[in-house]
């Protein structure tokens, strides 16, 4: 602000240096002007109290500061009652002090201020002051702008100075030692109580110097009847100049900044999905135009009605300098990056994965490394859903294992335990040699760069052959170490418990090289192998792969999320938490989840709602998007077919249009676990073909309830049960309701049922059997009631029968010229009912006479045969 002041006074030649002192001491050698020079000052009386009486003291001496003149100072501002009117540039002067001329010197201070203020980096900004401080800060500035002004003439004496100089130093001593970033401010008393006081100082000074008689120096140069502002330095006519140069000057900036807005794109707010005729609307452009430069663009279909997703849409939209926005906001959740040096995370037990074919005895190698009875418990003994189970070996090394189904419809569940696992154990048993599930087993392993470890299971068995299992696995890509490669094979049997320790040396082998290690103290991540409902509520098998989870986090799985009530092991025993590399039961989730999902852990409540949420909504968009795809493709399967009826009449193409299309027949999956649901969902849906097909309604975990069967009856559907038992009530309230309820414990069976119900809506295959043949040998007419003439073919019949109830059709040459029935059949002139080989006949036919001599006449059955899918 000081430094404001002087330049102001500096440009007028007319400051004195003492006084500029006086002033500085007065405002505490404020260097941030930006603190004083706006805000809601107090009245100026305030400071010193008017007088009615306006007597203006000679210019000569200032013997004292008399009432008469602050109100001389209160008309030079213009009688305002805020002196932040002063630095504000707005003050209307008032009185006969040659307003115009006043009215340009606050003018030009106020912008003077106003620039010293935006060009102070370091100032405290007036926002962050008090009201009290800002009226009291422009009120002590406007009174010592006053004195610098009228102090021009004569100089106050050094006492006066001094005293003003030393209580600013001592101001700015106490700011410094309070660590005040604004130098004179005192931040703890919240008021400027310290300028008020120098003002009475220095007042007092100038009262006392009057009375003593004390005459200060006079200004060199300074002519007594000079005013603070001479006429002869305003020019109204220059005044208005710069006034229209200004305007001008803020005219042409306003006019560059229109035409950088209008060179710079327009943002451009796009939804999820748009019309072609509504992205025109929004862009501004006709849509005739719109489509011709679409078809410029290379898009195939540009008709009106055309779906565009946002992507495209904002494609288009830049074409036309626009920057289209989408929603981005982003609140999922993501697993955190791997550490680039696992060397300093704990070790982690290794997650190995039993996998092969159907029967190879996958099941009872862990059953007789986990010593329990699993195999016998399998319906068909075949595996129905994943088992996670930790096994302490007699090494002391604790080891996870996998149990993936071997049936081919498993094949998403076996594919989610070759991505979480760390070591592969491919069953393959020594009488039955590589089959389509040990394939795709390696396939999966391969994919997910996961070590092999080959077991050659049923060893005990005679007339096996070992070497022929390795030999068909190196033509797979498997190269066991017997044939040089670096894959261990070791010939076991579960039953007999021959090459078990083996197996097992080499699984912990082959773990310890690969050192698997992982962070326990970060957020939680894992997998979702298996989901199920138990008496308890919804339960989830886990694999945890990151982190620590405890009774009471929050974690997400897909859509749904959990606060973790209960932690158990494979044995039902409530554990206090679940390291990496740990199977365990969870239950508290608000949804059931799906198997194979990933589990992430969550801040809080709220996080994983938003989380669960914003998954949903995407779920929601993309199947929006499969959705608008069809409804573009039906749009253009039509309109292609209304151009073919145009070209070809119309009336052919229509009557071999099919308007029913595909039969759908109705299912309702319900099955024990969540694995097994997803795997008899997806073996129903492969069933069919381009007459019927299967159409899944719900697919769920659970027991058959009275909902499932009101909507299955609403559908004219079917229940499926899997791995279910099912209730009596429901059984009769669906024998009611007329649906069927499908119950099966192995999926083959399943299949097969589920194939015989679709096979039901199948359309019959016709065929024709000839049952006799004749030939018109002579054409006469006879006469039928309302003496109507009919023509009629005299046939001889060559072979089989003519039955008059059947369908016949005439020949000529090797065209059919007519197909159709007999309308008469006589002999003589006696109606028949069939004529045999060798016998004549006469023939009418039914709203036909084209008939000629020579054509042949072949009477045939149509035979309905059963078709299977």
């Amino acid at each position: 602000m000081i430094r404001c002041e002087r330049s102001m006074l500096l440009e007028r030649g007319d400051a004195l240096l003492h006084e500029r002192k006086n002033f500085d001491g007065m405002i505490g050698n404020a260097h941030n002007a930006n603190t004083i020079v706006s805000g809601e000052a107090a009245p100026v009386h305030a400071v010193i109290p008017r007088t009615r009486n306006r007597t203006r003291q000679p210019r000569s001496r200032l013997t004292r500061i008399p009432a008469d003149e602050r109100k001389n100072f209160e008309g030079m501002i213009g009688n305002v009652h805020d002196a932040n009117t002063i630095v504000s540039g707005e003050a209307t002067p008032v009185h006969n002090i040659r307003q115009e001329q006043r009215a340009l010197k606050i003018r030009k201070l106020g912008t003077s201020l106003r620039s010293e203020y935006e060009t102070q980096s370091t100032g405290t900004r007036l926002g962050e002051l008090s009201r009290k401080e800002v009226s009291k800060t422009a009120r002590d500035l406007a009174f010592g702008l006053y004195l610098a002004d009228k102090g021009r003439n004569e100089s106050p004496s050094a006492s006066a100075e001094q005293e003003a100089q030393s209580m600013a130093e001592q101001q700015q001593s106490i700011a410094r030692s309070e660590g005040s970033e604004t130098r004179g401010v005192d931040r703890k008393a919240d008021q400027w109580t310290w300028d008020q006081s120098a003002l009475e100082k220095l007042q007092q000074t100038y009262e006392t110097e009057s009375q003593s008689g004390k005459k200060p120096k006079r200004w060199e140069g300074r002519k007594q009847q000079d005013d603070d502002i001479d006429e002869e330095e305003f020019d109204p006519e220059d005044d208005r100049r710069r006034r229209r140069e200004e305007r001008k000057r803020q005219k042409k900036e306003k006019a560059r900044q229109k035409e950088l807005e209008a060179a710079a794109p327009s943002p451009l707010y796009l939804p999820e999905f748009i019309s072609v005729s509504n992205l025109a609307d929004v862009i501004g452009v006709r849509p005739a135009q719109f489509v011709r430069r679409m078809e410029e663009m290379g898009f195939e279909d540009v008709s009106y009605s055309h779906i565009l997703d946002a992507e495209t849409a904002g494609l288009i939209a830049s074409e036309y300098n626009f920057e289209p926005i989408f929603e981005t906001d982003d609140q999922d959740l993501v697993a955190a990056p791997e550490p680039e040096d696992k060397s300093i995370l704990p070790p982690r037990p290794p997650v190995v994965t039993i996998m092969g074919h159907v029967d190879h005895g996958k099941t009872t190698i862990l059953d007789w490394l986990r010593k329990s009875s699993v195999a016998a418990s399998e319906h068909g003994g075949i595996t129905q859903h994943i088992g996670a189970f930790s096994v302490a070996m007699p090494s002391g090394k604790t080891i996870t294992f996998l149990d993936t189904p071997g049936h081919a419809a498993f094949l998403d569940m076996r594919r989610r335990g070759a991505n979480v696992t760390d070591i592969v154990v491919l069953v393959v048993a020594a009488d039955d040699s590589v089959k389509p599930q040990t394939i795709e087993a390696i396939k999966h392993a391969t994919e997910s760069n996961v070590p092999i470890i080959v077991a050659i299971s049923k060893i005990d068995k005679e007339g096996i052959n070992p070497e022929k299992v390795k030999q068909d696995l190196s033509v797979h890509g498997v190269h066991v170490e017997d044939y040089g490669g670096d894959v261990q094979a070791i010939g076991v049997s579960g039953k007999t418990g021959q090459g078990m320790l083996e197996l097992e040396e080499a699984i912990v082998t082959l773990s310890e090289v690969l050192d698997h290690r992982a962070d326990e103290a970060g957020a939680v991540e894992g997998w979702v192998i298996e989901a199920t409902t138990k008496s308890y509520g919804r339960v989830a098998t886990a694999l945890i792969r990151r982190g620590t989870l405890r009774p009471g986090d929050i974690i997400v799985a897909g859509t749904t999320w959990a606060r973790v009530r209960t932690l158990r092991n494979e044995a039902g025993v409530a554990v206090p938490e679940a390291t990496p590399g740990m199977p365990v039961e969870i239950d508290g989730w608000k949804e059931q989840p799906t198997a194979g999902t990933e589990i992430l852990q969550a801040e809080d409540e709220q996080h994983a709602k938003d989380v669960v949420e914003y998954r949903q909504e995407k779920s929601e968009t993309l199947k929006l998007s499969e959705d608008t795809s069809a409804i573009n493709e039906a749009r253009r399967e039509q309109q292609e077919k209304r151009r073919q009826e145009e070209n070809e009449g119309g009336e052919a193409f229509a009557g071999e249009q099919d308007a029913s299309g595909p039969k759908a027949v109705h299912f309702i999956i319900k099955a024990d676990v969540g694995g097994s649901a997803e795997a008899v969902l997806n073996s129903v849906t492969a069933i069919g073909n381009n007459e019927v097909y299967a159409n899944v309604l719900r697919s769920e975990v659970g027991p058959i309830s009275e909902f499932d069967i009101e909507h299955a009856a609403t559908a004219s559907g079917n229940i499926i049960s899997f791995n279910m038992p099912i209730d009596p009530a429901m059984s009769r309230m669906a024998e009611l309701r007329g649906v069927r309820i499908m119950n099966h414990n192995i999926i083959y069976k399943l299949m097969d049922e589920v194939k015989a119900t679709l096979s039901e809506h199948l359309a019959p295959t016709v065929t024709q059997r000839v049952t006799g043949e004749a030939e018109v040998g002579q054409i006469f007419e006879i006469t039928v009631k309302g003496r109507e003439k009919v023509a009629i073919a005299g046939c001889k019949v060559r072979n089989g029968v003519i039955n008059r109830a059947r369908k016949v059709r005439v020949l000529r040459g090797q065209d059919t010229i007519y197909d159709g029935s007999i309308a008469s059949l006589k002999n003589v002139k006696k109606d028949v009912t069939e004529m045999r080989k060798d016998t004549e006949c006469g023939i009418g036919f039914e709203g036909w006479a084209d008939f000629a001599v020579g054509d042949h006449i072949q009477c045939y059955e149509e035979v309905y045969e059963k078709r299977y899918l």
